[in-house]
């Protein structure tokens, strides 16, 4: 159950002085944006499998096991932001492969040409 602040006061003022109780504070988690999840499936995704002759899945598995990740689902908007640069420069680096930007002008041409 999820709780604002003057509920919880409430509910407290109601407790049995003889009990004990735990309270713990959890932190909203921000999961990544639609617009990373795009760039990811339709820009970095196609880019690495054409140039590796994968299937999109394929790169997808070798990705997560790069970074041994099971999943990328629950990564928030920081950490996949990291994940996104961190496989940028290993293909730049690495294959000599250049995947555009998010906020390269050429990204939507791109995308035009290719799809």
């Amino acid at each position: 159950m999820i709780w604002t602040k003057n509920s919880v006061i409430e509910y407290i003022s109601k407790w049995n002085e003889n009990d004990i109780y735990e309270c713990i504070k959890k932190q909203k988690k921000s999961v990544r944006t639609l617009a990373q999840n795009s760039y990811y499936w339709w820009v970095i995704i196609p880019i690495i499998s054409e140039h590796h002759w994968y299937f999109q899945v394929e790169t997808h598995e070798l990705i997560k096991s790069i970074f041994k990740l099971k999943t990328t689902t629950w990564l928030n908007t920081s950490e996949f932001k990291w994940f996104i640069n961190q496989i940028r420069e290993i293909w730049e680096t690495k294959y000599w492969v250049i995947i555009p930007k998010p906020e390269d002008k050429n990204l939507l041409n791109w995308i035009d040409e290719n799809y």
